[in-house]
């Protein structure tokens, strides 16, 4: 080969190099502007929205919210627009809306900062709909027949009478016939994780709220499925090596509520001491905060089922 060919041989390849890296920088820099344009527009309209609402054009804002969690699903601004639109439903009332945007927040941004607070605003939610006269997917409208009472119609559909009255506004246990009154016709049941001490109850098997508890020493509280078999306000209770221990004694431990579940000795309690709450601290029973273990007894009737693990990752509202 001639030097002239070996030369010219030598300069296509530099112009082969220099034109390849030259096509990758302007690939490079037709991207970085899309990236950016991208942000920008999410970033626009969900300005737009904050806009709107401040100008009392709430659909406009809503739409606009809607427009950033469907377009742009993994940005900040749909973490953000989760918020606004279950914040905005809240206020209105709509607590069916509210509830379904802060559920999807969890789902899709599960590492939202105040994501205990989320869960939180989900559980009152839960039970506002659920205590309130409104009807639910979950609960039927039933007309009083005569010769029924409160007790006949709680067992007739595996609820409790509190709970009827609660969900009624009732102060008593009058009730006449052809009254309209809402039944709760969903299955509650209670998940225990000893290891987290937290006792979570289950509505048709998705968590309905999350309370925190005392469990046993060493682990002392029995793992395994059980059932409520009764429920007692306040009833005598036979401390072992002791006796009997009435409930003014101060020595009594039951609290406001007594639950017992089918393994004899154990069961579901209230206390009067709130900082054993969250350790484990009992003789093998689930201790609760008194106004804690009054609204679980309010809602689980007998044979409810309670399953009891050693640790679990347990799932959420």
């Amino acid at each position: 080969m001639t030097k002239s060919r070996l030369i010219l041989s030598i300069i296509a390849v530099i112009i082969v190099v220099i034109t390849a890296i030259s096509y990758a920088s302007l690939k490079m820099t037709q991207k970085k502007p899309a990236s950016s344009g991208r942000v920008n527009k999410v970033k626009l309209i969900y300005n737009r929205a904050g806009e709107l609402l401040e100008n009392n054009e709430q659909d406009k804002a809503i739409g606009a919210y809607a427009v950033v969690v469907s377009q742009y699903p993994s940005s900040r601004y749909a973490e953000k627009s989760f918020k606004k639109l279950a914040f905005i439903y809240s206020d209105s009332g709509d607590d069916e809306k509210a509830k379904y945007y802060y559920q999807r927040l969890l789902k899709e941004f599960p590492g939202v900062e105040d994501a205990k607070d989320i869960r939180s605003r989900v559980e009152k939610i839960n039970l506002k709909m659920m205590e309130s006269r409104v009807s639910t997917k979950d609960s039927i409208e039933y007309t009083v027949q005569p010769g029924d009472t409160l007790y006949a119609i709680a067992r007739k559909f595996k609820t409790t009478v509190e709970l009827i009255k609660k969900m009624n506004g009732l102060d008593g246990d009058l009730i006449r016939i052809g009254q309209k009154l809402k039944i709760n016709v969903a299955e509650f049941s209670i998940l225990v994780d000893k290891a987290k001490n937290i006792l979570i109850l289950k509505k048709d098997g998705e968590p309905f709220k999350t309370y925190a508890v005392a469990t046993g020493r060493d682990s002392s509280t029995p793992a395994g499925t059980f059932t409520i078999i009764d429920r007692m306000i306040k009833p005598p209770w036979t401390k072992p090596g002791v006796g009997i221990i009435m409930p003014d004694s101060p020595e009594y431990e039951l609290g406001a509520r007594w639950m017992p579940i089918s393994i004899p000795g154990y069961g579901i309690h209230g206390t009067d001491d709130d900082s054993s709450i969250g350790k484990q601290t009992t003789s093998g029973c689930v201790r609760m905060h008194d106004k804690d273990v009054i609204e679980l007894y309010n809602m689980v009737p007998k044979g409810t089922v309670v399953e009891i693990v050693d640790g679990t990752e347990t799932p959420q509202s």
